[in-house]
């Protein structure tokens, strides 16, 4: 007689997305790795993570499947924003603000690199909790629309960054569930605290 399969582990829809905090990457070599304070962004709407190149490339061999390697993980994250503040603009483009408070974007700004957390509320009340180690925006997309009588349009800045691995140690990206696999509430209050560090048991 066949053993009854493993029972799965408790199944709740995502239904919500806040507290997105970004932290400079200020170095990431094979030596060394650092991160600068962290900010606050308000008002996220959405946020996507689309694998980019997850195709592996096989070798075929004797007829079979003979050998497997996958390419470096290359993510598109996505977020759909109620608003994005010339000051956080100037902090993810690498745009500068002049003396007069005016946002001034340049053909040589470039985007520095950040790590991007944020949580979303599950059905069941608990959050799932994300890191994205690696980040960089690309150029922000701006919608303006005319108002239309009584009619409310609103118009959402949308912010696409490619994720990449990390030099230090290829880690990308974190994922934590509270209430599973031994992840607690406790350890959820200050997950976004700080970018998160990976701790494995020999």
């Amino acid at each position: 007689m066949p053993s009854n399969p493993t029972a799965s582990p408790t199944v709740s829809s995502t239904v919500g997305l806040k507290n997105m905090v970004i932290a400079p990457l200020t170095v990431d070599t094979e030596e060394t790795l650092t991160y600068g304070d962290l900010q606050l962004v308000a008002g996220a709407i959405e946020a996507t993570i689309t694998p980019d190149n997850a195709d592996p490339d096989i070798q075929y061999a004797d007829d079979i499947e003979f050998d497997v390697l996958y390419p470096d993980p290359e993510l598109t994250f996505t977020t759909k924003m109620a608003d994005i503040p010339l000051a956080i603009q100037e902090m993810i483009f690498g745009n500068n603000i002049d003396d007069n408070g005016v946002l001034i974007r340049t053909s040589t700004d470039k985007p520095p690199y950040f790590a991007v957390g944020f949580k979303s509320e599950k059905s069941n009340g608990k959050f799932r909790f994300v890191w994205l180690y690696k980040v960089r925006a690309k150029p922000l997309t701006e919608n303006y629309a005319t108002k239309e009588g009584t009619t409310i349009n609103r118009q959402t800045g949308e912010v696409e960054w490619t994720a990449i691995k990390r030099t230090h140690d290829a880690r990308y990206q974190a994922v934590a569930d509270e209430g599973e696999n031994g992840f607690t509430a406790a350890m959820g209050e200050t997950f976004l605290t700080s970018v998160y560090t990976p701790s494995f048991t020999p």
